[in-house]
């Protein structure tokens, strides 16, 4: 092969004889690889000719040119004097050379590894070998002559001979034997420092980052782009996108097979440690493993003695990798905000896990709710006759709304108006079950569907899900708000992602739950600021005094709707006891009669607004108004709507944590007060230059004093670390098998078309093991035979 370079006087012509396609690549590497020669400087071995050539540049192809005054030279690196190695160096450890060593390296472009070592008959190390990370041969994988297509891979190994040899010394600790300096490949230039290894380090800070921004459901890869925002520029992040995804990656190696045992042995922690008042039920199958998960912290069990009157079951999917079917248990607190009580985790939606289910919830808040609100699951709802058969079984309405342009059309929906006639009667608060069954006929009959299979199962069913069937009975809002449930169910599906273990998944749950009860403490601290009146009554300040402030608005809309033009058509007076029959402008077909005692203050509405919802209608306020009365009736005030409800009225006393979790707790503590200290100092700062370098300088100092009076220097991930950041230790010995891969909604793989069936599209491609050598549709990281 012969190549021309130059031009002119200058032409040079180099002949190289390629007989392997090795060495062909082998040059072409030499060439390509000229990108920084000013960092580098030429050892002249050879003989006087070559050193007096003298050679010009030459573009082998339109986009690369190659300086060939490199061809055939050594490479040695221009560092600090400080950085670089001597013979007879001391070091107290192989562990502070090497890490000196790789500092060398990043500094001058090229990476380092550990390499073979020599020990004395007590296994004492007596002869250690740090090399560059080029040093070896290129391994030829297809040695077996097979044609088997393989992922294009490069090798980064050229027989580089640097290398640091240290030798034990007679005196304790190690000294440098032998250092060889030069290269016989370039070095990384300025773009490609960041990509080196030893300039690459997930620190603790790195780590902290990709598990706290795993807990809001966001990916390495998203954290890493965050990451960059945060810090400025890819070259100062430290580590690739691939560190990032590699760290989520080996978090779930750790967890591995463990993962059911671990989350079972972290909720016996949290019971004998932070949260006494913690409680979880779990079941197995016949092969040990793990089947159904129920679960509930202190504070969830204090809101439900409070707040679970009526409470909500609805599943969702796609939560975990084993497709358990994920249950909230929801209800609303004393801010008309969704407050989750507890969840359920189950292997499949039959019959007999909804049963252990309900036993498990009745056993954990040992008291049965008065209502409960679920979807149209048929499994759920025999469950729940046996095991709550004096408990009221509701449909939530939303869930049955949103079916309706599925099953009669969109168009048709949106446009024929059948919505809106079927709506009133759907939606009503002070209609009869026959004026609704009268409505519900006329709008059927109008647009002509009788025929229509669904509408009539829904009618049929009209009694579980339709308001005007349970006009007394306590909703408190529950079932009638439109996405009480689907929205519990976004929410927590911000958190979690269809391939987290169950230990990973109680994380983001964890997270998902702070967050909703720090937005009720936010709400709770408002509670103490006084919003603004709309009338001049008495009533209606005694009203601010008693209810959370979103309780109070909707409890203003009906003082305010008191005051208004409501007409009084007649009242009566016997026993003390006054009838008063009213009417409202916009309802004219209606009467609502009020019956108050004026002893007792007793007071009952035919709306029966307080029967389903915990506080007084308007036809109530205008009676207590045009009878003196100018303060709500304490028998009509509800526990559960009055601030700070949960602290007054709930029995249920929280433990103490435990030593090792205050020790925990304040460690977190103290690394958050460092990193707003060092915040403040660069606020402080404002980008003076003599002052930045200031800190820079001293923090340089404190880095020195704590790897100096560490013990050991910092290492690369190990499982304590991993367990310190989940909150969670592996056990030696698994007694509870991870769960079976479930089948359930959400969990199935998608449906491969017939078009990709016809080209092949879904068949997997056969590639060689590097772990046992046999072709197969796993790697060396996914091999059975990996130990």
């Amino acid at each position: 092969m012969m190549v021309e370079v130059g031009g002119g006087d200058s032409m040079v012509v180099l002949r190289c004889c390629i007989c392997t396609s090795v060495s062909f690549l082998a040059l072409e590497l030499e060439l390509y690889a000229m990108e920084n020669t000013s960092r580098n400087t030429e050892v002249h071995s050879n003989s006087d000719a070559c050193s007096n050539t003298v050679f010009d540049h030459h573009r082998i192809d339109e986009n690369f040119d190659v300086d060939f005054r490199e061809l055939g030279k050594d490479w040695i690196p221009e560092c600090a004097e400080g950085l670089k190695p001597y013979i007879d160096q001391r070091f107290s450890d192989l562990d502070k050379a090497f890490i000196f060593y790789k500092e060398y390296g990043r500094s001058s472009g090229f990476d380092v590894r550990r390499s073979t070592e020599r020990s004395d008959k007590d296994g004492n190390t007596i002869e250690k070998y740090f090399v560059c990370s080029r040093s070896g041969r290129p391994d030829d994988k297809n040695v077996d002559g097979k044609l088997q297509k393989r992922r294009r891979t490069v090798s980064t190994k050229c027989e580089c001979h640097a290398d640091l040899v240290l030798a034990s010394h007679q005196l304790g600790g190690f000294y440098v034997k032998k250092f060889t300096e030069s290269h016989n490949h370039p070095f990384a230039g300025k773009g490609g420092m960041q990509f080196l290894r030893c300039s690459r380090s997930l620190t603790e800070f790195h780590r902290t980052f990709i598990f706290d921004a795993s807990k809001s459901n966001i990916g390495a890869s998203r954290a890493y782009t965050i990451f960059k925002s945060m810090i400025g520029s890819y070259e100062d992040v430290g580590a690739t996108v691939v560190d990032f995804k590699n760290f989520a990656r080996d978090i779930k190696q750790h967890i591995g097979k463990h993962d059911a045992d671990m989350i079972v042995q972290k909720f016996r922690d949290i019971q004998e440690s932070s949260d006494s008042s913690f409680r979880f039920e779990y079941r197995t199958d016949s092969g040990n493993h793990l089947t159904q998960l129920f679960w509930a912290d202190g504070e969830g069990r204090k809101n439900y003695e409070v707040f679970g009157d009526a409470v909500s079951f609805d599943a969702t999917y796609r939560t975990n990798k084993y497709g358990m079917v994920f249950i909230p248990l929801v209800g609303i607190d004393n801010h008309w905000k969704s407050v989750t009580f507890g969840a359920i985790l189950l292997e499949r939606e039959d019959n007999e896990n909804y049963i252990w289910a309900c036993e498990s919830f009745k056993k954990v808040f040992g008291k049965d709710p008065k209502c409960i609100i679920t979807d149209q699951d048929l499994a759920m709802k025999a469950a729940l006759q046996i095991s709550f058969p004096l408990v009221k079984h509701r449909l939530c309405m939303w869930h049955i709304m949103k079916k309706f342009p599925s099953k009669l059309g969109t168009v048709f929906c949106a446009e024929s108006g059948f919505m809106d006639k079927l709506g009133r009667v759907i939606w009503a608060d002070h209609i009869t079950p026959d004026e609704f069954e009268q409505g519900w006929l006329d709008a059927v009959d109008e647009f002509d569907l009788n025929e229509n299979v669904w509408l009539k199962e829904m009618f049929d069913m009209r009694s579980l899900w339709i308001p005007a069937y349970f006009n007394d009975e306590p909703m408190v809002g529950l079932m009638r708000t439109t996405s009480r449930s689907e929205s519990s169910n976004f929410y927590f599906g911000n958190y979690v992602q269809r391939g987290d273990t169950l230990s990973e998944f109680y994380i983001c749950y964890q997270s998902a739950i702070e967050k909703q009860r720090n937005n009720a403490k936010k709400l709770t601290h408002y509670d103490d600021f006084t919003p603004k009146t709309i009338t001049d009554r008495e009533i209606e300040k005694d009203a601010i005094r008693l209810y959370t402030r979103d309780l109070f608005y909707k409890v203003q809309e009906e003082i305010r709707a008191g005051c208004m033009d409501i007409i009084l058509l007649g009242m009566t007076c016997l026993d003390n006891v006054k009838k008063i029959k009213i009417q409202e402008p916009g309802k004219r077909t209606r009467i609502f009669e009020v019956e108050l005692n004026m002893e007792t203050h007793f007071i009952e509405c035919s709306c029966k607004l307080f029967t389903r919802v915990g506080y007084l209608c308007s036809h109530a306020f205008f009676c207590l108004g045009i009878c003196g009365i100018r303060t709500i009736p304490r028998q009509y005030v509800s526990n559960r709507w009055l601030k700070n409800a949960v602290e007054r009225f709930s029995t249920l006393e929280l433990g103490e944590i435990s030593d090792r979790d205050a020790t925990i707790l304040s460690r977190r503590v103290q690394t958050q007060d460092c990193w707003f200290e060092f915040q403040g100092c660069l606020s402080d700062a404002s980008g003076n230059a003599d002052v930045l370098e200031y800190i820079k300088n001293g923090l340089s100092s404190m880095g020195k004093h704590i790897t100096t009076t560490m013990k050991k220097p910092r290492t690369r991930l190990n499982s304590e670390q991993i367990e310190e950041l989940i909150d969670s230790r592996v056990v030696n010995e698994i007694t509870i098998q991870n769960p079976n891969k479930s089948n359930n909604k959400g969990s199935r793989k998608r449906i491969i078309s017939g078009a990709e069936k016809s080209i092949g599209c879904n068949k997997r491609k056969m590639r060689k093991c590097a772990t046992c050598q046999e072709y197969a549709y796993h790697d060396s990281r996914t091999c059975p035979e990996k130990t």
